[in-house]
């Protein structure tokens, strides 16, 4: 059977799409709005990404079974979490705080590199990846390698004011989270999404065939003045803000599977931030908008939507997340909180 993979689209085709809010089409006045908010996003903002998901997947996250109905409603007013916060109170060995970045943070994120970086993989994509890094990436498998590193790693981080420790945390953090395989992965409050669409087609149908309707496509966008504290800072972002050389602290130029063209967000994509998803229905594909959209005018800044969480409270508890978090507007500082 052919699959979809032979008809994927380079870029968004909107004008192909059926465009929806609330489940209803849109209508004329409607239609200019969203193509004119979309062409102010892409101008305004630092990226603009994508996120391939399942269908099946977000109906058990947000513990609704009826796609078409309710589910929209709590990703709107949600957005989508990390995997760590749809765990139970139960902290897991390898898990690390939104909010923290003190010695034991880092410890554990020296220990998982160490580990990561000297095993040994038989097979696969992820040893191609590991290898093809391990090569080109010399200097930070050999640091992350050696034991004896460790205390001068905590020390040399101990002594860096907080916002810079959570920057150079996160920076190490997102290599572990970009491999399957770390033991980390499954603890991660990071989210992977990309600025390569034809890459998030992949992933929502990976293992689907022609016609499905379980691939999701989630669109987004990462504001300007957020670069860095929404997402994880990647090298150039990091060079601008920590002279990493000055500290003795080795650097990557490109991760594990760099042609997926990463973007990694932290604890999640904010609703906030969120323009819509692509699926499919009776063979069509729909692209359902983020109804606040429409409450904006025309001298919406296309930064950032006025989301009303007023009933996020209320919502989550019908949802598999047993946490959430907070990230103050005024100085990118995440909090942690349970459910």
């Amino acid at each position: 059977m052919r699959t979809a993979m032979e008809k994927f689209d380079v870029v968004p085709n909107y004008y192909k799409y059926f465009l929806q809010v609330n489940g209803k089409a849109l209508n004329n006045k409607q239609n200019k709005h969203f193509f004119n908010c979309v062409n102010k996003i892409h101008r305004e903002n630092y990226k603009f990404i994508y996120r391939g998901q399942k269908r099946e997947f977000l109906q058990r996250v947000y513990n609704d079974i009826n796609f078409a109905a309710e589910f929209r409603y709590s990703l709107f007013l949600i957005g989508e979490k990390a995997g760590m916060f749809g765990q139970s109170a139960l902290p897991s060995i390898n898990e690390i705080d939104i909010a923290e970045a003190g010695n034991n943070e880092f410890h554990l994120i020296f220990r998982m590199l160490c580990n990561l970086l000297r095993r040994q993989f038989p097979f696969g994509a992820t040893r191609t990846a590991l290898t093809g890094f391990k090569k080109r990436e010399a200097d930070i498998t050999a640091f992350f390698s050696d034991n004896n590193n460790l205390q001068r790693f905590v020390y040399i981080l101990s002594n860096l004011p907080r916002e810079r420790r959570i920057i150079v945390r996160d920076y190490y953090l997102a290599l572990l989270h970009h491999i399957s395989k770390s033991e980390y992965y499954s603890s991660s409050f990071l989210l992977s999404t990309t600025t390569n669409f034809l890459q998030s087609q992949k992933f929502a149908w990976k293992g689907e065939t022609e016609g499905s309707n379980n691939p999701v496509v989630l669109f987004g966008w990462i504001p300007k003045n957020y670069e860095g504290i929404l997402n994880v800072p990647d090298t150039k972002i990091l060079a601008r803000k920590i002279d990493m050389n000055a500290l003795g602290l080795p650097i990557y130029e490109r991760t594990f599977f760099y042609t997926q063209e990463e973007v990694t967000l932290k604890g999640g994509l904010l609703p906030h931030y969120l323009l819509g998803y692509l699926h499919n229905y009776q063979a069509r594909e729909i692209f359902e908008i983020n109804p606040t959209l429409f409450q904006v005018n025309d001298f919406w800044n296309g930064i950032e939507l006025p989301i009303d969480q007023s009933t996020f409270n209320e919502r989550i508890q019908h949802t598999v997340f047993g946490r959430y978090f907070t990230m103050d507007a005024e100085n990118g500082q995440y909090r942690q909180y349970f459910r």
